[in-house]
Order: C-alpha cells, then structure tokens, then sequence
C-alpha cells in the first residue's frame, strides 16, 4: 500500500512540478534575465517552499487553513501582489541591469533569488490547494508521521530538481547564444506574465 501511495504521489508531483505557473515564471526569469546560479536559486526557494507546505500539513496545522477564509484569501492578496510587484520591477528593469552572454553585468545575489522562489511558491494558493489534496486525499490519516515526511520530502525534491533541470536547460551555452540579442524582451515579457499571474490570482475567487 505504502509503495503504490508513492508511486502515485510521484506521479502527481511531477504532473504538478511540470505544470506552468509563477514558480515557472520565476525560475526562468532568474535564469534568463540573470544566470544559471540565480535560476538554481530560486529553484531552491522553490523546494524548500514545498517542504514548508508539508510540515504544516504533516504537523495537522492545514487544517485551519482550510477552514479559514480570511487566511486563505490573506495569502491569495498578498501572493498576488507579490507577482504583480516582481513583473512591475521586471518591466522596468534596465537593459544594462540585465546580464548577457559575457556576464558582465549585474546580477541578482543569493538571498535575493532564493527569497524570491521561496516567497512565490509560499504564497502561491493553488500550491497550498495542491499540497492539501495531496495529504487529504491520497495520504491516509493513520499514515506514520515519518512515512508522511517522506512523502513531502518526494514532493519537495521532484519539484525542485525539475526547476534546477530547467535552470540549466536555459542557460545551456546554445540557448543562451540565442537569447543574447532578445534578452531584454524577453525579460520584459517574463515581468508581464507575473503581472497577469498576479492579476489572475487577485481576481479569481
């Protein structure tokens, strides 16, 4: 039973890690508008975002976020403004802020990329909905704790290593020759769709 839970929970996992959505956006921003460093990041962020959503769900804690509108919608706002606040400094984002194929440029430090993964993904409701289902519906109740710390750990490392893989195929000496000239539009274009994710999230009952 225990095998076929994980089995199933891996499926679902990869299904979501490979599902568009601001962590998508986010990551390839970094690695696109910065480097690869700044994509793997984030992509760090990311996953210890998800091992964030299993603990609560594991300690029994998701269950007041459930039940609680206004601390669901609380993190809908202020996730939404988080994306909206990350496009709107993408769109008005210098050219030479930008790094190129040389490197010569500024880039985003450590923290700052990494914050930005974790943020994103933490408040990102459809995340918290997602890991919920999960430990609601394909995870029993009875479910040993530890049994149940591997599964978010599973989720955790699917869902990051797919965007540390992502990372390094954008930034792949071929793509990101190909991507020095446009570099700036599609930075620009990156900002745009965290605005219209935020938008999306902040109107979307």
């Amino acid at each position: 039973m225990m095998i076929s839970t994980f089995y199933t929970i891996t499926i679902i996992a990869i299904l979501g890690a490979l599902s568009p959505g601001p962590d998508f956006v986010v990551v390839a921003k970094n690695a696109l508008g910065h480097n690869r460093r700044c994509g793997i990041m984030s992509a760090l962020g990311i996953t210890l975002g998800i091992v964030f959503h299993a603990s609560y769900c594991i300690l029994g804690l998701a269950i007041i976020i459930s039940k609680s509108l206004l601390l669901f919608s609380t993190i809908r706002y202020v996730g939404a403004g988080y994306l909206i606040y990350l496009g709107i400094k993408s769109l008005l984002a210098k050219r030479s802020t930008l790094n190129n194929i040389n490197h010569t440029s500024i880039s985003l430090s450590n923290i700052v990329a990494f914050k930005q993964g974790f943020v994103v993904n933490v408040l990102n409701p459809k995340c918290i909905l997602f890991i919920l289902s999960i430990f609601t519906v394909v995870i029993k109740p009875n479910t040993a704790l530890h049994i149940q710390a591997l599964f978010g750990l599973d989720i955790a490392l699917i869902t990051g290593g797919w965007f540390v893989i992502l990372s390094f195929i954008l930034t792949h000496h071929k793509v990101e020759k190909r991507m020095q000239r446009i570099q700036h539009v599609v930075n620009k274009i990156m900002g745009a769709a965290l605005i219209m994710l935020g938008l999306e999230l902040f109107f979307t009952k």
